[in-house]
């Protein structure tokens, strides 16, 4: 038993004692959405409209697969617009909201969560790519509307 202890604290401080490779993050942050985009394989379609003080902060990928816009105002809230290739819900939430609807924005049909009167979370597909946007500051199923109106479709 002595020799397994031993055994196990030798181990454990060769992993620990900065001797073995740490594993790559699957997060790598970009400074340009274009550059971002690229790695992903996607077109760059962002929102060109956000509620009043929203800019945009941070621009990354997740594995190679899933791209991600933080846009942040004054308070400290967040806006995450997310892109990737196919139709799954890539939000990440999977909070259960008091409404859950379609709405409609042109000939695009968008799935709406939230309140009553304020949507959480939006989640759309279009032309072979999944998108969401996520509120931590709820808005209006109408500020909603119009910012993925404002997505320029190439």
């Amino acid at each position: 038993m002595k020799h397994i202890f031993i055994a196990t604290v030798a181990i454990s401080v060769l992993f620990i004692g900065g001797s073995t490779q740490a594993m790559p993050s699957p997060l790598v942050t970009y400074t340009s959405v274009r550059d971002a985009w690229a790695v992903v394989g996607l077109p760059v379609y962002t929102p060109t409209l956000l509620p009043v003080g929203y800019v945009q902060k941070d621009i990354i990928v997740i594995d190679k697969s899933l791209a991600e816009i933080f846009y942040r105002n004054d308070a400290g809230k967040e806006i995450l617009f997310r892109m990737a290739k196919g139709d799954a819900d890539i939000s990440g939430d999977s909070t259960i909201y008091e409404v859950n609807q379609i709405v409609q924005v042109g000939r695009q049909y968008i799935r709406v969560k939230g309140t009553e009167k304020l949507v959480s979370l939006a989640l759309w597909s279009r032309g072979g790519y999944t998108f969401s946007l996520s509120f931590e500051e709820p808005i209006s199923i109408e500020a909603v509307q119009a910012i993925i109106s404002t997505i320029p479709w190439n």
